[in-house]
């Protein structure tokens, strides 16, 4: 397929050179790169249609040249340990935000200019405690996810959070108790955490009190799939884009009606 025709283009396991996104027109609306090798840097800021990115799994990439010049509305960002923060200088996305890590986020948020989206959601982060370094400006998040995460404590100054509305935390067996919350949260789902479903329990989980306020209360719900069992392996796969190539490029037309 011509390169100018792709709208969606998904690239797994492959080696990119700085200028490896040169031949691709301003129409890419989707661009997916995971587990590949790159130069240090990468310039992608000539594909001025381009609403959502996703670098995971980029070990040698260390700057994105032309992030300013987009209009994201959707970002993920999984395993870029030595991305710098410095290309988020006045870029701001849209509608949602995924990172694997705090001190990504963190140093995001350092940044002039950045802004963080309204949907915020960690997954797969592996630290042991998520933080929000004061005095960061998370007023715009609505919507805060924490899914599949390794950490055993969530961010104490949530309830510095003052326009959340919701709040999901999801498959993070080693959080066993939540800090104080937002006055404004207006929803709690909390799933396949059983150590958290405990302390949630009314009357007396040891968390009760700090959402027993909250309109909407979704605790303990189970995760389950057609066909029976495998729920979590099955999540895991559609949320890790599991199932497709795992080297190769594959580009997508985008239907037209």
């Amino acid at each position: 397929m011509p390169l100018n025709l792709a709208s969606y283009l998904d690239i797994q396991g492959c080696i990119l050179a700085a200028d490896s996104f040169t031949n691709y027109v301003p129409d890419l609306k989707q661009l997916t790169i995971i587990n590949c090798r790159s130069s240090p840097s990468l310039s992608i800021g000539h594909l001025t249609s381009l609403e959502s990115l996703q670098l995971i799994g980029l070990l040698d990439l260390y700057f994105v040249e032309g992030l300013s010049s987009l209009h994201l509305k959707r970002l993920k960002l999984g395993d870029v340990a030595n991305l710098t923060a410095k290309c988020f200088s006045q870029f701001r996305v849209m509608e949602s935000l995924t990172v694997s890590s705090s001190v990504l986020l963190n140093q995001m948020l350092m940044t002039e200019g950045f802004m963080v989206p309204p949907n915020l959601e960690f997954l797969y982060c592996e630290e042991t405690s998520i933080s929000f370094e004061e005095p960061a400006n998370l007023s715009s998040v609505k919507c805060l996810n924490f899914s599949f995460c390794e950490t055993e404590s969530l961010p104490r100054n949530l309830k510095s959070l003052s326009s959340l509305e919701s709040l999901s935390i999801g498959f993070c067996p080693n959080i066993a108790s939540l800090p104080d919350l937002s006055s404004s949260l207006e929803r709690i789902t909390i799933w396949e955490c059983t150590v958290l479903k405990k302390n949630c329990q009314e009357p007396d989980g040891e968390s009760w009190p700090k959402i027993s306020r909250i309109r909407w209360k979704d605790i303990g719900f189970q995760w389950r799939t057609r066909g029976g069992g495998g729920g979590e392996v099955k999540l895991r796969e559609r949320v890790q884009g599991f199932g497709r190539p795992s080297i190769g490029v594959r580009a997508v037309r985008e239907s037209v009606r």
